[in-house]
């Protein structure tokens, strides 16, 4: 199958089977550090939510960080 022919299939998948193929498709980039890339953002998500419970760091919602960025990178 070519590589044109297997986006367009992805494509119609539902969002949360689009996500399983993201997903699937990361770890088949490097399984062997996706054990070490996993434990780390653990430990990051975790600091990030204590922070954020303790007032240390304000929340945003999608479309302010996205317009944050946006503007960073202009």
């Amino acid at each position: 199958m070519s590589g044109a022919v297997l986006e367009t299939e992805v494509l119609k998948l539902s969002p949360l089977e689009k996500a399983h193929m993201i997903d699937a498709l990361w770890q088949s980039l490097d399984p062997a550090q996706q054990d070490s890339i996993d434990r780390e953002w653990l430990v990051e998500s975790q600091d990030r939510l204590k922070a954020f419970r303790a007032g240390k760091l304000k929340a945003l919602d999608g479309e302010s960080a996205l317009q944050a960025i946006e503007s960073e990178l202009s």
